[in-house]
């Protein structure tokens, strides 16, 4: 650590507090730290003194009072001298430049300053830039030592966060081991109880005999914040933090994939449930048995019958073919009555309290399903006027009414009611084109053929 403090000691006497953004510009290197980086300044800086005491000078010798010594980028330094005093130019002055109401004149002694401090600014620059490339490779001298000292402090920064964050909210100590059972009690979402005076604690267990929950309720009920949760406390437990619990026991979890939320992906002409499927799609071909899972509210970007086939088909595909930890939450109340013709699979939902005028969301989850999504009530609450809800409630009794005359809408029933679409014969076309054989034939005789064929068509 000891070379590391002199080249923190290096960097403070070197580089200036607010150096420039470039390092081929002058203004890097402090005040003091060079001689000769000092003496190139003292003649830039101290030369509008010199200019003001020469334009004085001028004035005096002169006569004219209104005198002026101006700069410009294009021209340089220059007198400039009014039209009406231009009678009272000294021999000395020498014509530089006329204008509609003056004239600009320089000197000898003006032409020697603007050297000195165009020169002065060229050298102080080169002169910065060569200190820094010294400063520079002194650090690099001791790069590993910075580099190990960096990442000891980065540790006890990292361990030093997660020791006070777990003792001021609570936390414990997980218990991580090589078996598959997740189980933790009275657990709680690391952000959203540092807003929420009141969280809501649940408990969830997930092991090799029920392995998959399915979450029903309302929305705005807690079910994502629920979802979401569990992913962080298995990630906080991997990164070697206490968890929001009061008790947690946590396998080694090989992934963690997630499907929640709506978004799309406009640039590359993605829609929303594209990118659905996409991200649903990484989970059926990565994740293991080792892995944990939560999906919220998937196939709701498609029609009704087509999400609720594909929910039930990745449901039972993580079920029967992946046998992963996942926490499933859907309103395709349907899945509910299917689920129960798979083994591993529990159903949960969020509890609601109600009257005749609204509801209220409890944030609990408990055992059991929920076949009512409050969608009313919610729309309701999101500020939607009393004729529009009114208006979906006589519609919502007309689908219900329709829909209790059939059979419950089950996909055992989808699939008995799919018709059989029988195979036609193959037509003559088809027939030659399954008995040829591309690679033996001459380009003479596959276009023979392609005639021949568009004429049988």
């Amino acid at each position: 650590m000891s070379s590391v403090s002199e080249i923190i000691q290096l960097i403070d006497r070197a580089i200036a507090t607010d150096p420039e953004n470039t390092i081929t510009s002058w203004g890097i290197i402090a005040d003091g730290y060079n001689e000769e980086v000092d003496a190139y300044r003292d003649v830039i800086y101290n030369g509008k003194q010199w200019l003001a005491e020469y334009q004085s000078e001028l004035v005096q010798g002169s006569g004219i009072s209104n005198l002026k010594i101006k700069y410009t980028w294009v021209s340089g330094y220059f007198i400039e001298i009014p039209k009406s005093q231009l009678h009272k130019v000294p021999d000395t002055f020498v014509h530089k430049q006329t204008l509609v109401n003056a004239s600009r004149f320089v000197t000898q002694e003006l032409k020697d300053f603007e050297r000195r401090v165009i020169e002065g600014e060229q050298k102080l620059a080169q002169k910065e830039y060569d200190l820094f490339l010294e400063i520079r490779e002194q650090i690099l001298d001791t790069f590993q030592l910075i580099k190990d000292a960096s990442t000891m402090i980065a540790s006890l920064d990292y361990h030093t966060a997660l020791a006070h964050v777990a003792y001021a909210r609570n936390y414990v100590r997980p218990k991580v081991g090589k078996g598959y059972a997740l189980s933790v009690e009275w657990w709680r979402h690391p952000v959203i109880e540092s807003m929420e005076k009141e969280f809501i604690s649940n408990d969830v267990h997930l092991d090799s005999k029920k392995y998959i929950h399915i979450i029903t309720g309302p929305n705005m009920g807690g079910k994502s914040t629920f979802l979401r949760q569990n992913a962080l406390i298995v990630l906080l437990a991997h990164l070697g933090s206490f968890v929001p619990a009061r008790e947690a026991i946590i396998p080694v979890t090989d992934k963690i994939f997630s499907r929640v939320g709506a978004s799309d992906n406009l640039y590359l002409g993605q829609s929303t449930f594209m990118v659905e499927m996409q991200e649903v799609a990484n989970i059926l071909h990565n994740a293991t048995k080792n892995s944990f899972v939560i999906i919220d509210e998937v196939g709701r970007g498609t029609s009704t019958y087509d999400g609720m086939s594909l929910a039930w088909a990745i449901l039972k595909y993580l079920h029967d073919t992946v046998q992963v930890k996942t926490l499933f939450a859907t309103h395709y109340h349907e899945l509910v009555d299917d689920s129960l013709t798979l083994s591993w699979v529990d159903n949960y939902s969020v509890a609601v309290g109600e009257n005749d005028d609204t509801i209220v969301f409890l944030r609990k989850i408990i055992p059991g399903s929920m076949k009512k999504s409050y969608g009313l009530e919610v729309a309701k609450l999101a500020g939607i006027s009393k004729t529009v809800i009114t208006e979906a409630r006589k519609m919502l009794k007309t689908l219900e009414l329709e829909h209790n005359k059939g059979t419950q809408l089950s996909i055992d029933v989808l699939e008995k009611c799919t018709p059989v679409q029988e195979t036609p014969d193959p037509s003559e076309v088809e027939t030659i084109l399954v008995q040829i054989d591309p690679n033996s034939m001459t380009p003479m005789e596959a276009l023979n053929l392609l005639q021949e064929l568009k004429d049988k068509i």
